[in-house]
Order: structure tokens, then sequence, then C-alpha cells
């Protein structure tokens, strides 16, 4: 339950932080496309309107929106003042009228290359001129009338020509938005009536958006190095979390094995001793002598236990190889180790056809193969114990192969069988502390060798160590 709070705390964490950092680039991008070109912006507002100083649209509209406007305003005041209907027409014709002649005798393109190659502006700005009302004041008593507004629905009009901001005039900029707009002006004029007209200039670079997100790239840069950093962070801090976890788990083991391990035989020696303080009993020799076998036999393992806890302070602390007979030792050990085994238990070994010569720590092989026979006995809950010890050989190694028919080892423990005070078997009836292969692990490492292992469970278990040619020498 703490592991899955844990995991909850860290993923929202996580997600708040991105959450945040996404706001702050979106906060960056909008204030970065705001001022984007700014200076630009006021430079072609400033040459475009210079170049209209007393024009509308571009040089030369004004005569055609005046001509078009002021054949038409009597038409237009007496439609609007007697027939609604009609004055809506006649300012759809008026007005595509107005646009179409516009479009065609539009000079925008040259005047606003003039203007780029006059300030040396890049080449591959865009603009889009676009016209977006026209309203007329008949009287004072009647207002502004619009006869044209690009906010309202003008089916009328080709499709490719309207935008939200207008009627297009000229350009080919395909995106305006209030960020690329350079200027907006509302221009009125005097014929039979007033009028006014309104009108807007977009200019952009074909890739803003890459263009301002190459400005931020600083900000994105930081922004993944912090979301890394503190994904690492977390990362870390559960791995060792759960490390922390797992050898509080471990200890808690073996102390419980410990406890198991010491109690027993001291128990057993109490019980023991106070028996020999029985009068009854020391008067009988053989009921004492049994119980001084007892007494010795838990004195010893409880020793074993001591011994077995002390091997790890100083099995690394003094290495001693010497060129041994590897062959000459596991037999030697093998009939040793045969002596503690019941009469139904078999220990075989097998040889290898000529003599191997191995850099070897006497000691820490010794507690090596003894651990090993350990395990294949210990954990082995067949009727007929049978443990096998054999060398062959490979292309670049020879191979020490220790086989038993034992209960085998679960896929989930594989990992974790080398790890100090790991048991996989949870069983207190089986004596041990869980530093057996983690012996193992040890004395392989001081002489340099591997194990791999092939088990199953409820058939047995082969270890085999692997020793690489170049640290031995076969006798010839």
């Amino acid at each position: 339950m703490t592991g899955r709070l844990y995991k909850i705390v860290v993923l929202v964490s996580f997600l708040i932080l991105i959450f945040v950092q996404l706001r702050l680039i979106y906060n960056t991008y909008t204030l970065r496309d705001r001022d984007f070109n700014l200076k630009e912006k006021s430079l072609l507002n400033d040459e475009y309107g210079r170049s209209i100083p007393t024009d509308k649209v571009y040089p030369g509209a004004g005569k055609i929106i005046d001509s078009i406007l002021s054949r038409n305003m009597p038409n237009l005041r007496s439609t609007y003042l007697n027939d609604r209907k009609d004055f809506d027409q006649l300012s759809k014709r008026v007005s595509d009228t107005l646009f179409s002649t516009l479009q065609m005798r539009s000079n925008m393109d040259s005047v606003f290359k003039s203007i780029v190659t006059r300030n040396a502006l890049d080449t591959n700005l865009h603009y889009l001129l676009t016209f977006q009302s026209i309203e007329i004041n008949f009287d004072h008593r009647t207002g502004n009338i619009f006869i044209f507004n690009s906010k309202k629905d003008n089916t009328f009009l080709k499709e490719n020509d309207q935008t939200s901001y207008g009627v297009v005039i000229a350009g080919e900029l395909s995106n305006p938005t209030p960020q690329n707009r350079v200027t907006n002006l509302s221009v009125s004029g005097n014929l039979v009536y007033d009028y006014r007209v309104t009108f807007s200039l977009f200019v952009d670079h074909p890739y803003r958006m890459l263009k301002v997100a190459y400005q931020m790239l600083p900000t994105f840069s930081l922004v993944a190095i912090c979301i890394v950093i503190t994904v690492g962070i977390n990362y870390y801090t559960y791995i060792n979390w759960m490390r922390q976890k797992k050898e509080t788990e471990i200890k808690s083991d073996f102390l419980n094995s410990i406890k198991h391990e010491f109690n027993t035989p001291i128990t057993t020696i109490l019980v023991a001793s106070k028996s020999l303080d029985d009068e009854g009993v020391l008067n009988d020799r053989d009921r004492v002598k049994a119980l001084v076998h007892i007494v010795e036999r838990q004195a010893r393992r409880l020793q074993s236990h001591i011994n077995q806890m002390l091997e790890v302070s100083v099995i690394k602390k003094k290495v001693t190889l010497v060129e041994t007979d590897l062959n000459y030792t596991v037999m030697v050990l093998v009939n040793d180790y045969k002596v503690k085994l019941q009469e139904k238990d078999n220990l075989t070994f097998d040889p290898y056809i000529s003599e191997i010569l191995v850099m070897i720590d006497p000691f820490v092989f010794t507690t090596m193969l003894n651990n090993m026979l350990d395990n294949s006995f210990k954990y082995n809950e067949s009727a007929l114990k049978h443990v096998e010890v054999f060398i062959d050989e490979q292309a670049a190694h020879y191979i020490l192969h220790v086989k038993d028919n034992g209960t085998g080892i679960e896929d989930a423990a594989k990992e974790r069988i080398f790890d100090k005070f790991f048991r996989s078997n949870k069983d207190n009836t089986i004596p041990g502390l869980g530093l057996g292969l983690y012996y193992v692990k040890e004395c392989l490492d001081i002489h340099g060798w591997t194990m791999d292992m092939k088990t199953k469970v409820g058939v047995g278990t082969e270890c085999m160590v692997y020793i690489p040619k170049h640290l031995s020498k076969m006798d010839q």
C-alpha cells in the first residue's frame, strides 16, 4: 500500500510539474509571438503610411472607391429610405463591384516589394491586404450605415476572398492574426455624402511559428533539463527507497532466521544442562553421555553459525592464490563432505580426464564448494538425495558442475539468490542465515569466475562455475 501511495504521489507531482512547465512555455511563446519582428512591423507601418499619404488601401485605390460610390450614392439613399431589401441587394452589388475592381487594378505587389527592397527587409516576407467595412452617412439623423461589414454573413462573395479580417484585396499571407497585423486604418471621404472605409495590412514570415520556436530554444532546453533532472531525482529516490525496503525485509527475515537458528540450540543446551542437574540422571551414565553429546552437537551448531557470520568480514581481507590441481582439490572436498552425509544420501564426483592447474585460494574455494553442496542437500526433499559433481570443458572454459535433485528455485527468486541474507525458502524449519550463495558470489568475484544456473521447481538445480582457460594450465 505504501509503495502504491508513493507512486501516486510521484505521478501527481510529475503531472503538476509538466502542467506548470507547459504553462510557462505557452506564456513565453505568447510574449515572443507578440513581440516577434516588432521593429519590422513599426517600419512597415510607417512605410505603408508614406506610400498612401492621401490615398486609400493602395496608391490609386481612392479614385476607384470614389468613382464607384459616387455614382451609386443617390440610389443607395433612395432604397435605404424606401425599401430596405432593395438597399441590401444594391449594397451587395456595389460592394462586389468595388472589391472586384480593387483586386483587378491592385498594384500592392509592386508597392510592397519596393518597401522590402528599400529597407533591406527579408525577401521571404508575405503580406495580405484586406477590406473590412464601408460606411455611408446620408444625414446626421440616420448616422453611419454599413453597406458592407466583414463581420456579417457575406455569402455573395467568393469563399477564397473572405477571411475573418475582411475581404482579400491583394497578397498571399495565409494566416492573418492580430500578432502579424501591421496596420488597421479607417479613412473618411466626402462625395455626395460622407463615407468611411476600413482596411488592414498583415505582414509575416511564412514559417513564423518555427522562427518563434527557434528563438525559444534556450527556454525549451532549460525546461527539458529541469524535467529530466526531476524525473531522474524521483527515479533515483524511488529505486533507493525500494532497495532500502528490500534490505529491511531481508534483514527482518535474517533476524527471524537467526532467532530461530540460535534459540533452538541454546534452548536444547539449557534443557540438557538442567537435566544434568538431576540426581537421577547423574546416576545414569548412558543418559549423561547422551545429554553431553546433545550439548556438544548443539554447541557445534552454534559455532557453525557464528563462523559463517564471521566469514563475511574476513573472506576478502586476505586472499592467497595458489596453483592447485582442480581435480584433486574437488575430490578431497567431496570425500570430506561425504563423512557428514546420511547413509541414504548420495554424493558423486566425476573428475576431468587430465590434471587442471588453477590459481585458487584454498580457504575461499573450500567455502564456495561447501556452501554449494550445503544448499544442494539442505533444499532437497527427495527420499533419495543425489548430488553430482563433475568437470567438463568448452572452447574457452572449464566448467565445474554441481547438480542435484532438490526442490529447485522459483523464477522470481533467481535474481536475488546471491543477495546477502536473502532466503528463497521462507521455511524456518530449514536451517540457514541466507549467506551461503552470497559467499559463493564473493568467491567467484575473487577468482574472476562466473556462474550460470539451470533450475526447475520440483526437479532440481544445476550450478555451473565457468573457469576461464587463460587462468588455468592443463597438464599435457
